[in-house]
């Protein structure tokens, strides 16, 4: 959607542009909508720098103030500006069991970080923060099957607290390539070279499913004797 608009420039001088594009869903609460526009300014006297549009959401249970950016394409008169993102970006808490949450709140959020942190572009960060959740994960899934390991459990390896203490086979082969991927994320060289961050979140899923899967296991049989 392309639509002619007057902006203002730092200087205060009104200048008119082409708006290419239009966000269509809230930043902050995630509702696809059609937002109230506020204001518009430009972003150098020049009209080279860029484009800002103050949008207000119009869903009642949020109505929060949000910046859509458009960036500088041409100089035909007036001159087009493209619609390139929104923010601030508030992202939605990913769905993590609420037995893990329970059992392993650092994980949580730890991993609502690292998820957040991708859906903000910051892509160096999303791997380690995702390597130090599965860390936390496995360590706090062994201390509580394995409380009298206390002093030990804390100091030891990734790769060890997976390899003595996951007891599920599938689990402990599926956590162990999540810690790979991870490891590959906080080093100068990969060793995975085919695989990427994608890989390492379907990894740590399963890995956090399995857990899942243990723990209501046990709860169930647990409350439902023969």
């Amino acid at each position: 959607m392309e639509r002619v608009t007057t902006v203002q420039t730092a200087l205060g001088a009104q200048r008119q542009v082409r708006l290419d594009g239009f966000p269509d869903r809230c930043p902050r609460c995630h509702t696809n909508l059609v937002p109230k526009v506020l204001a518009q300014v430009a972003l150098s006297a020049e009209l080279t720098g860029g484009v800002e549009e103050a949008f207000q959401c119009t869903y009642h249970g949020c109505s929060g103030i949000f910046i859509g950016r458009y960036e500088y394409v041409n100089g035909t008169n007036p001159g087009r500006y493209a619609f390139t993102r929104v923010f601030p970006l508030e992202p939605r808490p990913p769905t993590v069991p609420d037995t893990v949450a329970a059992l392993s709140p650092v994980f949580f959020e730890t991993y609502s970080q690292a998820l957040a942190a991708e859906g903000m572009d910051l892509t160096q960060l999303t791997g380690i923060g995702l390597r130090k959740a599965l860390e936390f994960l496995v360590k706090d899934f062994a201390l509580a099957e394995h409380p009298t390991k206390s002093d030990e459990i804390p100091h030891k390896t990734l790769a060890k607290c997976i390899s003595d203490y996951l007891t599920d086979p599938t689990v402990r082969e599926i956590a162990k390539r999540a810690a790979w991927l991870g490891n590959d994320e906080t080093h100068y060289i990969r060793k995975w070279e085919d695989r990427d961050v994608g890989d390492l979140k379907v990894l740590i899923h399963l890995t956090m499913n399995g857990i899942d899967n243990t723990l209501l296991s046990r709860r169930y049989i647990a409350e439902m004797p023969e």
